[in-house]
C-alpha cells in the first residue's frame, strides 16, 4: 500500500440527543526533495484547512513509510509571513497576530477568516506504527486538537512537514536512464506515484483504523510538486498548471534552495452547483480520494562514476596484460 490517508476522531457525545456533524476540509500538499551530497530526502508538507474545528478530538495522517518525531516539523509558525500566506493560498489575504500559537488570516468579502495554528510536536503529536504489508512499516501520525478552544473563528488551518529518506519511500522510483563516457552527465528518471485516501489498497490493519474514525468531506485537494526549473516533466493524468516561485519569498520555507523552482499544481475539487431558489452553492459530490502519476527527467554529474569506469578499465587492462604474458610463455611465443 503506497497511499497516504487522512481522517479524524470526533469528541464523544455526552448525550444520545447530540448529533455528530460531518467535518468539511481542504488539503494542500507540497512535495519537494532535499539533497545533501549523495543523500536525498523527500519532504511532504501537508496543510489541512478545517471549516469548523469544534468537536474534533484527534486528526490522523497515515504515511506509508517509517516516521520518527524528529522527521516532523510544524509549519504554522513558518508561514506567518503575509506574502507567503497569499502565495500558499493564492488569495489576497492580510494577517494579524492572535492568541499564542495563532495567526488570524483575514479573508476578502464573502469568504471566512481562519486561524493558522502552530502545533507543539512534542505535546500534541503521537506516532503509531502500522504495518503496510509483511515487509514494510507505515506510521499513523496522531494530532491532538481537542484542547483548542476557538473564540470567534472556528475555521482552523494546520500544516506540518514530514521528511523521509529516499530508500524508505517506495512510491518514488529514481533510476539512471543512461550513461555515456563522452559526457560528464547522465539522465535520471524519477517516477512519483502519489496517492491519498486510496483506502481500497490499504492493509487490513490500516483499513480498520480508518473505519474507526470519520472521513473528512473534502472540498478540494491541492497537490504541488516543487522541482528544479531545469527538470523536464512527463505527466500522466489530471490537468496541470505551473508557475515559477519567487526565490526570495520561498527561501525561508524551502530549506537550502539555491536554484530556480517551478511548482506544478494538480488539483481535484468537489462538484458544486448553484441552487436557483436560494442562490447559494450546493456540493453535489465531495472529493473522496486522489492519485497522480508523474515522471521527471533531470541531469546529474557523472564524474565519480566515470572515474570508477576508468579505474575499472585500467585494472582490467592490467589483468589482461598479465594473462597475455602468461599465455605467451606457455605457448612459447
Amino acid at each position: 500500500m503506497r497511499s497516504f490517508a487522512i481522517w479524524y476522531a470526533p469528541i464523544k457525545k455526552e448525550t444520545e440527543q447530540e448529533t455528530e456533524q460531518d467535518k468539511v476540509a481542504s488539503i494542500h500538499i507540497n512535495l519537494w526533495d532535499k539533497v545533501k551530497g549523495n543523500n536525498k530526502n523527500y519532504c511532504f508538507d501537508f496543510g489541512l484547512l478545517i471549516e469548523d474545528i469544534n468537536c474534533i478530538e484527534k486528526i490522523f495522517l497515515y504515511a506509508p513509510f517509517p516516521v520518527e518525531k524528529k522527521q516532523i516539523k510544524d509549519l504554522g509558525s513558518v508561514i506567518s509571513n503575509n506574502q507567503l500566506v497569499n502565495a500558499i493560498f493564492n488569495e489576497n489575504f492580510t494577517t494579524t497576530d492572535g492568541e499564542p500559537k495563532r495567526l488570524i488570516v483575514n479573508a476578502p468579502e464573502k469568504k471566512d477568516n481562519f486561524v493558522v495554528y502552530s502545533l507543539e510536536i512534542e505535546n500534541q503529536v503521537e506516532l503509531i506504527n502500522c504495518r503496510r504489508n509483511t515487509e514494510s512499516d507505515g506510521t499513523i501520525i496522531e494530532i491532538k486538537v481537542d484542547s483548542i478552544k476557538p473564540n470567534n473563528i472556528n475555521k482552523y488551518y494546520f500544516r506540518i512537514r514530514i521528511e523521509g529518506g529516499k530508500d524508505c519511500i517506495k512510491f518514488i522510483n529514481d533510476e539512471i536512464k543512461g550513461i555515456s563516457i563522452f559526457s560528464n552527465q547522465f539522465t535520471n528518471t524519477e517516477v512519483i506515484d502519489f496517492r491519498l485516501n486510496d483506502v481500497r489498497s490499504c492493509s487490513e490493519e490500516l483499513r480498520e483504523q480508518f473505519q474507526k474514525g470519520k472521513s473528512f468531506k473534502l472540498l478540494a485537494i491541492h497537490y504541488l510538486i516543487l522541482r528544479n526549473a531545469n527538470d523536464a516533466i512527463i505527466h500522466y493524468g489530471k490537468e496541470i498548471n505551473s508557475r515559477m516561485l519567487e526565490q526570495d519569498l520561498w527561501k525561508t520555507y524551502i530549506d537550502g534552495t539555491n536554484h530556480n523552482i517551478i511548482a506544478y499544481h494538480i488539483k481535484s475539487k468537489a462538484e458544486k452547483k448553484k441552487n436557483p431558489q436560494t442562490g447559494g452553492i450546493e456540493v453535489l459530490r465531495y472529493v473522496e480520494d486522489f492519485s497522480d502519476l508523474s515522471r521527471f527527467q533531470y541531469q546529474k554529474e557523472t564524474k565519480s562514476i566515470i572515474a570508477l569506469y576508468v579505474l575499472g578499465v585500467i585494472v582490467l587492462g592490467g589483468i589482461g596484460g598479465v594473462l597475455g604474458n602468461w599465455l605467451s610463455s606457455i605457448i612459447g611465443l
